[in-house]
């Protein structure tokens, strides 16, 4: 029986797969892995840090900090291949994979592993530790052991490691017993003028379906299009193939960031990776035995093929991770674009609608799809969902971001706040201070807005003077290309006068799309103060922190005037009511 290697090629991709977990603290990567391995700016600075403290008398902590499945384990255990002499003088503790005693909590385990970096013994030692740490645990230890390392947890705090707002750019200190590379100051992609790119996420998908002797899984495809008698029925086989356009992979690279920026994610290497088997292998479709398979291929209905291909499976799959069910909501049948609506009448109203497919899809799709598609066996909507999402995997960069504005703005703005340039910090600060005067309703007066007294107001609204003092550290500007070590969102300070710390807000892409629909006339709902509570917290901090003897206007709503009445306190403390 023909052996199915495709198969068990592509299921390494796997998060379950053991070919997903490195320890760490070997050699232990395999051939696959080291295939699949992209150079990343976080294991270069590993790298160098290792190198520099191996050669030190003095005891050394490096502390390797992330997230769960980042990659901190994968790069250690092939750091132990390429740098053997260096790195052979520390030791690494993996607080994820290493086994602890069952009679210890993790804490204790951490502590007994870094007892020569405590206070009372850290100027004795000469120690070589390599500590792989997720932030949460680093956290926890701190809250339970400080006072034992209070040298440690300064260095933690000078470098802010635990601090979510900041990007904090340190250089290796020969002097100092202490080093990190942080794994979360770094992305699965990069921000560059052109806008959001991703080395690794594109090196990755190229690795796997590279027409190349090197690649076990494309060699497993040779084989398996050559000796299995399905083949060219499969849509596993489709979408490999699919996937082999590097236009196609953009598109999908640019979903991913998209699914990223929007829903503030942290996807990791090894989730990424199942994430493109589980592209690439539709679930419904099982494989492991392929008479089975070739028997079930053999009577898959033409709407059940068309569902199980990528352009449509992407976005019909929300359960599977929160990674496709992020992409799911970025389906372009929801958003509609000029020239669409007219090609789609004609397509529905169309006896053959091959013809209007033929002359709006490129002839190479439509070589292995044209004998799926007839009003015989498939619904309008079936086709107009399939002519939609091939369509979008056709448009050029320029179209997407005409149908994508608010991101491509977004994206073109957080380029230039993290080189500090002064004219993307004044827009954003400007568009927060005008969308917080107009949050509560457009006050139609430029120092006023209009406060929210709780119950809606259907017949009067009263207006208060409104002025904001942004704050912030003037930075020198750069060109930065790319910029690999940002933060997602916007940090703004404002002062206030009844604080001595200045008020942060933070502005992530769906609060800044938000924003900007109020400055096209969106009046903000009982949700969207519910999601917004920080924002919301802070256009009250503006209300407050105003004079509380200055004027009110009273106005009666839609009559067409600025406002109608006037209330204030006279300088002996009496209210004064006037009609304007």
């Amino acid at each position: 029986m023909f052996k199915n290697e495709f198969f068990m090629e592509l299921q390494k991709l796997r998060e379950s797969s053991k070919n997903a977990v490195a320890q760490g603290n070997s050699p232990n990567l395999d051939y696959f892995q080291e295939y699949l391995h992209v150079q990343r700016e976080v294991e270069t600075h590993l790298s160098e840090c290792i190198t520099v403290c191996s050669k030190s008398s003095k005891a050394e902590l490096i502390l390797v900090c992330g997230n769960v499945g980042d990659g901190k384990s994968h790069i250690l255990s092939r750091l132990n291949n390429k740098l053997k002499d260096d790195i052979s003088i520390f030791k690494i503790h993996n607080d994820a994979t290493e086994s602890h005693n069952p009679s210890e909590t993790s804490n204790d385990t951490l502590n007994r592993v870094l007892e020569d970096f405590k206070d009372d013994n850290i100027k004795t030692s000469n120690k070589k530790l390599i500590l792989a740490i997720n932030l949460g645990t680093l956290s926890k230890f701190q809250e339970e052991h400080e006072s034992d390392y209070t040298e440690l947890f300064d260095y933690v705090k000078t470098q802010k490691i635990l601090d979510a707002d900041v990007i904090y750019h340190s250089k290796n200190d020969s002097e100092s017993s202490f080093h990190h590379v942080n794994f979360t100051d770094y992305h699965m992609y990069s921000l560059s003028s052109e806008g959001p790119k991703s080395i690794i996420i594109s090196t990755l998908l190229e690795r796997i379906v590279a027409n190349s002797r090197e690649n076990p899984i494309f060699a497993a495809y040779e084989n398996y299009i050559e000796y299995f008698e399905c083949a060219e029925m499969c849509p596993i086989k489709y979408n490999y193939e699919f996937l082999m356009n590097a236009e196609n992979r953009d598109i999908v690279i640019n979903l991913i960031i998209q699914a990223i920026v929007k829903n503030k994610l942290i996807v990791s290497v090894r989730s990424l990776l199942n994430f493109f088997f589980e592209l690439i292998v539709p679930i419904n479709l099982s494989w492991d035995n392929l008479e089975v398979y070739a028997s079930g291929i053999n009577k898959l209905k033409e709407s059940d093929y068309l569902s199980s291909i990528i352009p449509n499976y992407l976005f019909e799959h929300p359960e599977l991770s929160y990674l496709f069910n992020a992409i799911s909501k970025l389906d372009p049948c929801r958003h509609r674009y000029e020239g669409l609506d007219s090609t789609l009448i004609l397509l529905i109203n169309s006896d053959n609608p091959k013809e209007v497919f033929s002359k709006n899809i490129n002839k190479k799709t439509l070589e292995v799809l044209s004998n799926k598609i007839s009003k015989d066996n498939l619904t309008r909507e079936e086709i107009t969902k399939l002519f939609i999402r091939l369509k979008y995997f056709q448009r050029s960069e320029e179209n997407l971001k005409l149908s994508n504005t608010y991101y491509y703005q977004f994206m073109s703005l957080l380029y230039d706040f993290n080189n500090n340039k002064k004219t993307a910090i004044k827009e954003i600060y400007k568009l927060v201070e005008e969308s917080a005067r107009r949050w509560n309703g457009d006050p139609k007066k430029n120092n006023r807005v209009v406060i929210n007294l709780g119950k809606n107001q259907l017949k009067y609204r009263v207006l208060k003077e409104f002025s904001t003092e942004p704050t912030f550290v003037k930075k020198t500007e750069s060109n930065d290309l790319p910029i690999t070590k940002f933060l997602q969102e916007f940090t703004l300070s404002f002062k206030l006068k009844k604080s001595e710390t200045p008020y942060k807000i933070h502005i992530d892409y769906r609060l800044y799309e938000m924003l900007n629909r109020i400055l096209k006339g969106y009046r903000p709902n009982k949700k969207d103060n519910n999601n917004n509570i920080s924002f919301v917290s802070l256009i009250n901090n503006f209300i407050s922190d105003g004079d509380s003897n200055s004027m009110l206007e009273i106005d009666k709503i839609n009559i067409g005037k600025p406002a109608d009445y006037m209330l204030s306190i006279d300088s002996f403390g009496e209210y004064k009511f006037q009609l304007l």
